[in-house]
Formats: structure tokens, sequence, C-alpha cells
């Protein structure tokens, strides 16, 4: 098929500079181009009534620009999981086992058994050995082959219906160059996650991360702008024999990961003969931190926070203004498993989490905000503060539940705990530096 008469390849005039290299899809600020292209879809949307009707429940788009044979430039649309409208104008998907007659027969020799959980299990396992997925060097593999090699070992239903791999797929199949891509959410945020209207996000963990990692192989892609940077150090706020207390900078990890990044625990075990930190905080969050200088005193400081004895105050930028003014969310958390490390609510299987707030200015609609923790779950105030039933604006700089920016606007700045040794309450307070 020519490009000419690709229903699916729309046209981009725009004299904007080419990106250099490809998307990193699981943190990315869109380029020009993808927000051009993105506009153009969300227009094509709010242009149809039955498209509209539908995806105002809630469903995530995406965008991928690309090249032709001939250079010119062009951008592709998908959207995750499946639709009831029919639309020529998005890419198909990147498997259709409807119309694969070797799918139609699995499953009529499937229907025939009466157990319905292992004529489902069989008919996935069926897909996933089939489903074929191209990458940058015009290799293939099948989602099995693919997901065989993750800790999952077995792919997770839907796998390779998100958008990103409609897209390239799409763009491998038919000789496209593939330049940047865009994901957005249109409409209602589910009841579960964070995702609120136009916004953008990175292509989810669970299902695309090993897909994409096979796919993009072969292409030139931006790295992580996440990724830890050399020379940082953190700043000692208070030490004494038993414990040392520091300000970590947004973007450190707490304690050391599987990555081999530098941690606030690693940079203070040069200096220590024992250090341990009495608990963290998120990579992306300022602030203090509590360190022990003895098994005995981590000990101590550890029963204090399981009992939740130690008050913290964190101050936070908001993108927009909450409702009301101060008051406490409950909302209970646990891990999205599909999208790791991102946090879900869910009022059946989550744990209790409380956060009691004051909003304490505003300035170009913008709340800046004063968090109480009750308990300590984790993201537990990035949620709290973007979920559609709590604060419902997302933390400035949330790559996660909001908006890229050049950092997370959330910083611990007070901390009160009841010292190991003297027994006495000691507060330590490091204003946060926007």
């Amino acid at each position: 098929m020519s490009p000419a008469n690709d229903n699916c390849l729309h046209w981009l005039d725009s004299d904007r500079p080419w990106p250099e290299r490809f998307t990193y899809p699981f943190c990315y600020e869109p380029h020009p181009l993808a927000v051009a292209a993105s506009t153009m879809l969300q227009q094509h949307i709010a242009a149809s009534q039955s498209l509209l009707a539908e995806a105002n429940h809630g469903k995530m788009f995406g965008v991928l620009v690309v090249s032709t044979a001939n250079g010119r430039l062009g951008w592709l649309a998908a959207y995750s999981g499946q639709m009831h409208v029919a639309d020529d104008f998005f890419v198909p998907p990147a498997f259709d086992y409807m119309d694969n007659a070797e799918f139609v027969r699995a499953m009529d020799e499937a229907a025939a058994r009466t157990d319905h959980r292992a004529r489902s299990e069989e008919l996935q396992h069926w897909l996933f050995d089939h489903f074929f997925v191209l990458n940058g060097q015009g290799e293939q593999r099948t989602l099995t082959d693919i997901f065989s090699q993750t800790p999952q070992r077995v792919p997770p239903s839907g796998a390779g219906e998100c958008c990103a791999p409609k897209l390239l797929q799409y763009a491998f199949s038919r000789g496209y160059r593939p330049l940047c891509m865009a994901e957005f959410w249109w409409g209602e945020s589910p009841r579960g996650e964070v995702r609120h209207h136009l916004h953008y996000y990175p292509a989810c963990q669970g299902k695309c991360k090993p897909i994409l990692r096979f796919m993009l192989q072969g292409m030139d892609v931006d790295s992580n702008p996440l990724a830890d940077q050399e020379g940082r150090d953190v700043e000692i706020v208070y030490e004494d024999e038993a414990i040392v207390v520091i300000s970590k900078p947004a973007g450190m990890l707490s304690v050391p990961g599987r990555t081999g990044r530098e941690s606030a625990e690693s940079l203070l075990s040069r200096r220590y003969q024992f250090v341990k930190m009495a608990h963290r905080l998120d990579m992306a969050t300022s602030g203090l931190l509590v360190a022990a200088k003895s098994p005995d005193v981590y000990r101590a400081l550890q029963q204090q926070f399981e009992r939740r004895e130690v008050r913290k105050r964190y101050v936070a930028l908001l993108d927009g203004v909450p409702e009301k003014r101060e008051g406490t969310v409950r909302l209970p958390l646990m891990p999205d498993f599909i999208n790791r490390p991102c946090q879900r609510v869910d009022y059946e299987n989550g744990k209790l989490a409380i956060t009691s707030y004051r909003v304490v200015g505003v300035e170009e609609g913008r709340a800046r905000v004063l968090l109480y923790p009750k308990t300590g779950r984790t993201h537990q105030l990035r949620v709290h503060c973007a979920h559609r039933d709590g604060l419902g604006c997302p933390i400035v700089g949330d790559a996660l539940y909001g908006t890229p920016a050049a950092r997370l606007y959330l910083h611990a700045e007070w901390m009160e705990i009841v010292h190991p040794l003297s027994q006495k309450v000691v507060r330590f307070e490091r204003k946060a530096d926007f």
C-alpha cells in the first residue's frame, strides 16, 4: 500500500525541526511535532459524535509522527484496547485475531470444552503464540517469546493492544520511519487510576515495557530524562552520636536499588562505619531523611515509624486549586501491578492511606499546600493530590500522575521524632527551594 492510499496516514505540514532521536516512551516531554499531531487527533475526536460519546467515558489515545520513504512528514493515530465505533482513521490492531482464520478455527475447537476458564486460557495462549511483533531492525518475535524473559513469564491480558505497540507495528510494516510519539488521556478518569483529560502519559510498564524494549531495537532512542545525575551530594541538617538527618535532593534514591545508582544511604556509608535509613522518600521527592548510626538506634527509629509516632509535614505545589482549602483525604492504595511503579485506588483490596492538607497560597492558578501524612503508603501524597476523589490536582512535575517538569515539586520540610537515646522530642526543618 502506497502512502497516498493509506487512510491511516495523515499528512503533517510543519516547519518545526525533526527530533534527533525517538521518544523515550516511559518518561518524556512531547515533541512539538507530536503535540501538533495530538491536537489534530483531538479535533477529529471532538468532531465525531459517535466517537466522542465512547471516548468521553475514558480512553488512552496515541500519535506517532513518521516520515515516508520519500521524506514526507505524516502521523498515525491509535487507541488502547478496543472501541465499538469503527473508524479507519486509526491504525488497526497489531494482530487482528477476529480476521485470522486459524484463530477462528482454534476458537471453534475450544468451544467444545465445558470449562470456561480453561477455554479462555487456551485461546489466550494461542493468541500470544501467534502474535508476532516487529522491531526497528526488521526482526519479529511472538509475545510469548518476549515475555518469557520477564519475571511474570507470560504476557498479561491485553498485551500488545496499547497505543505504542499498535503504532510502531503499523509503521514498521509499511516502511515508515518513526520520529516521535505521544499518548494522552481523553474523558473521565477511571475509578482506580489517576488520569486527567488531555494530559500526556508514558507507556505502561507491565504490558508495554517488555514489548517496546524489543520493538525499539535498531532505533536511536532518547535517554531516560530521570536518570540519576552524577556528582550530587546530600546536605547534613543535623548530626550527633546516634543519628544523622539529611536533606535529599530530588532525583536521588533514598537507599540503594537494583540499578546501581547512587543513593543517599550509599553516600553516607562512605562517611560512617554504620548508617541505615530509617525511612524513605520517593526518588523524585526532596527533603528530610533520618538515618541511624547503629543497629539499636535503627530498630528504635523503625518502631516509631511503624507505630506512626513520627510527625511529618510536606510542602507541594499543585497544578490547580483544590475546591476545599483544607481537609483530610482517605483513599486506600495498592500497587498497580500492570503499570508499576504506579499505585491505584482500590476500596476492596487497598491499604488505608490518610492525608490531611491545608492550602496556604495560590499564585497563577497553582496552589501551595501543606500535606500531613498520617500513614506512609507508597506514592500516598502524589495519588491523594492527583486523584479525582482526593484534591483533584496533581503535584507540579509529577511524571506518573500529572505532567512532567524539571522536577517534582514535593518536599519533606519538617519532621518530629523521639530521639532514640535522650527520649526527648526533637524537630528538624529544611524549607523547600521552590
